[in-house]
């Protein structure tokens, strides 16, 4: 990442750390865990969709699994950040030469219709910094934005809940991470086919890809 990456990075954590949610960029083996059953499911004229993508760490990842005729959707609520998204698509060499074809959107992903469009989303919002019924709402927004068969990826922090609700204990943020705990579990008890821990990210972090059964 440059240094003026870094640095819109650094200023939008300390302007809305609820939005960023995270301490530092994705690591490239953060990035690389997020996108493997996408590389590992490759075929024509494919449509992604990425939530939350920063400054375009796992972007970058995601463009090289990417060619012609396939589209990118790249979400991010953040203004300065979908900035830097976008001048990094026309100048910076990772992601100038995409072949596909990408578009930065900035607005929130609730704001976004309701229709199967997306073979793969992959997840990078901070769901612990939300309400649960936001994050019951987004996975469900997830399930109808993507066509059948299609794939979620999304990761959370190795114990950073269970240390947020040690921390707070009996208040309401407690009861509010332990809420959203409880949301994440069923989502990933019920769909999720595949995990990986991934330790070289700070904080380490658990991958993991969900598929939503039909009906």
């Amino acid at each position: 990442m440059q240094l003026s990456s870094k640095r819109v990075f650094l200023q939008s954590i300390a302007r809305d750390f609820k939005r960023t949610g995270a301490i530092a960029p994705s690591s490239k083996t953060l990035a690389q865990a997020m996108t493997r059953e996408l590389a590992k499911h490759r075929r024509p004229d494919l449509r992604v969709l990425e939530v939350g993508a920063g400054t375009g760490n796992i972007t970058e990842e995601i463009v090289r699994h990417l060619g012609p005729g396939d589209d990118l959707d790249v979400c991010e609520i953040d203004r300065k950040l979908a900035g830097i998204i976008r001048h990094r698509l026309k100048k910076d060499p990772s992601l100038s030469g995409v072949e596909a074809s990408v578009r930065v959107i900035n607005k929130p992903i609730e704001s976004f219709d309701r229709r199967p469009r997306y073979d793969f989303i992959i997840s990078c919002l901070p769901f612990t910094n939300f309400e649960p019924a936001a994050v019951h709402d987004i996975f469900e927004l997830y399930r109808d934005l993507l066509k059948p068969g299609g794939i979620c990826s999304f990761y959370e922090y190795i114990l950073v809940r269970k240390a947020a609700c040690l921390m707070t204990g009996k208040t309401a943020v407690g009861a509010r991470v332990s809420g959203v705990s409880k949301v994440v579990r069923n989502y990933i008890d019920r769909y999720c086919y595949r995990h990986q821990v991934v330790l070289l990210n700070l904080p380490p972090a658990m991958v993991h890809h969900i598929r939503f059964a039909e009906g």
